[in-house]
């Protein structure tokens, strides 16, 4: 089992394909499970861009040339897979509710405004096929599961559920009011986050499964099952650990739950305080360490990586776009290999070059 791509030998596919899966396994034999992407000169013309921003995002043709593009422009290094994310931003979510939305593609980001003006409102929320977003999402991933036909899996939606679509519907300030004067109706409202949680993903499946070429997410990595990003729980770096227990901790197990293989973004310093409870989930397999803005390299912060093995994690680190800055990748490298269990340990890095790329791979090897 495993996917097919036009831009990898089948052989060298497969193989990557069964260290991916290994990993997720924990029977990883010779880690660390390494993604390494650079820039490929190939012959093609890049696909024409429409006349507006927005369209960039929501003109479905262009998305999938443009997604067809890229892919056949990178080399893939290590253990890396071609992978498309379709995506409308981090507040999608919020805006298949009802949210209105401004998208932002230059920026790689959207904006909604908050329109719930009572919490009680959401545990009665839904998703409605008239919705234009929700509507263009979908399609952005059929589209992306056939064209990707031997040659990408489509991953997963970026999904800030949880708490996080809490705070985009009603806006931070006025969650923080609710989880202080309404606990119980905030509780009903998660309740019918993590729901819509289940009914996306079981919908998203629906769709990516059966063309065989397995999963991903926007973290990259790859399975042939359900494998997900969980703990986009940026709002938790506002609350207090005995908050985050109250209120992020049972979504965060039943979204474990419900499929096979997770990994929980933990982002930057402000909400390394929840890690305690986070390694005491026995069910979640990985940890995913994003420093921050302005905060040093993954290398810097080895004994907090070292006590999420100790507790029986894996990790991954993530040096892929902004995350990596001008980081010298050779020199993390090393770092992270001579100071953490090479099988539990899961590194994407964009390099600049093929040459740069096939070098950090001989690295490891």
């Amino acid at each position: 089992m495993g996917m097919q791509t036009i831009w990898l030998e089948e052989k060298e596919t497969q193989r990557r394909c069964a260290r991916n899966e290994a990993f997720w396994e924990g029977c990883l034999e010779q880690g660390p499970l390494l993604w390494v992407t650079a820039p490929r000169t190939r012959a093609g013309q890049e696909p024409k861009k429409p006349a507006t921003e927005e369209a960039l995002w929501t003109d479905v043709a262009y998305v999938l040339d443009k997604a067809e593009y890229d892919l056949a422009h990178t080399h893939f290094a290590g253990d890396a897979l071609p992978v498309f994310h379709p995506w409308l931003g981090p507040d999608q979510f919020a805006a298949w509710l009802g949210a209105e939305m401004e998208v932002k593609p230059l920026e790689n980001t959207s904006w909604v405004k908050p329109f719930v003006n009572d919490i009680s409102a959401v545990p009665s929320m839904g998703l409605s096929p008239d919705n234009r977003w929700w509507r263009l999402y979908l399609e952005l991933v059929t589209g992306a599961v056939e064209r990707g036909k031997n040659k990408w899996a489509t991953a997963y939606p970026d999904l800030h559920t949880g708490i996080d679509a809490l705070s985009a519907l009603r806006g931070p300030e006025n969650l923080m009011m609710d989880l202080l004067e309404q606990p119980e109706i905030v509780q009903q409202a998660l309740t019918r986050m993590t729901e819509l949680w289940k009914q996306i993903v079981d919908e998203v499946s629906s769709r990516v499964l059966p063309a065989g070429q397995g999963t991903s997410n926007w973290t990259l990595g790859w399975s042939q099952k359900r494998f997900l990003c969980i703990g986009q729980n940026d709002f938790s770096c506002m609350i207090s650990p005995a908050m985050f227990d109250e209120f992020c901790l049972r979504d965060t197990r039943e979204c474990i739950q419900h499929v096979d293989h997770t990994l929980y973004h933990l982002d930057g310093p402000d909400a390394v305080r929840h890690l305690p409870t986070i390694l005491g989930v026995e069910s979640l397999p990985c940890v995913q360490w994003i420093q921050g803005a302005g905060q040093p390299l993954p290398s810097q912060w080895l004994p907090l990586l070292q006590r999420i093995q100790a507790a029986g994690k894996s990790v991954q680190l993530y040096y892929a776009g902004s995350h990596g800055g001008d980081a010298d990748f050779a020199k993390e490298l090393d770092a992270l290999c001579n100071n953490l269990d090479r099988t539990k340990l899961f590194i994407v890095m964009d390099a600049r070059s093929v040459e740069e790329a096939e070098a950090l791979v001989k690295q490891v090897s």
